[in-house]
């Protein structure tokens, strides 16, 4: 399956209130749209981890959604893997020295697809 990703910021889109996890998305598909980028360009470094923490804080959100009972997914332990391996784990990545490009959006797009295929996060 063919994914769009971004280089448009996700404060310039809006966020559909239908899909709960569309934050969290759009800050994925941008970061992986930078990661695309910036392995041709070298994007400057605090950009990209900006974008990694504007990712987490959006996923951070969904959680406490969940949590307050707003928001249902299909799998809690899939969301809890995301939140406290997948995010952490891509973000080491990030700050290591030479960013593996490949591996990392491999990562990301692999995140994107759990989200929408899997935990399927929608309002209560």
């Amino acid at each position: 399956m063919y994914q769009k990703y971004s280089i448009t910021k996700p404060e310039d889109r809006e966020h559909s209130g239908a899909c709960p996890s569309a934050r969290f998305l759009n800050e994925a598909k941008y970061m992986t749209g930078l990661l695309l980028q910036d392995a041709s360009n070298q994007i400057d470094r605090v950009e990209i981890l900006s974008q990694q923490k504007m990712m987490a804080d959006a996923l951070d959100n969904l959680w406490r959604e969940v949590e307050e009972g707003s928001v249902r997914v299909q799998s809690i332990a899939v969301l809890r893997a995301a939140k406290n391996v997948s995010c952490p784990e891509i973000a080491n990545k990030l700050k290591s020295p030479n960013i593996d490009h490949a591996r990392v959006v491999r990562d990301l797009r692999l995140l994107i697809n759990t989200f929408e295929y899997v935990i399927k996060p929608e309002i209560t």
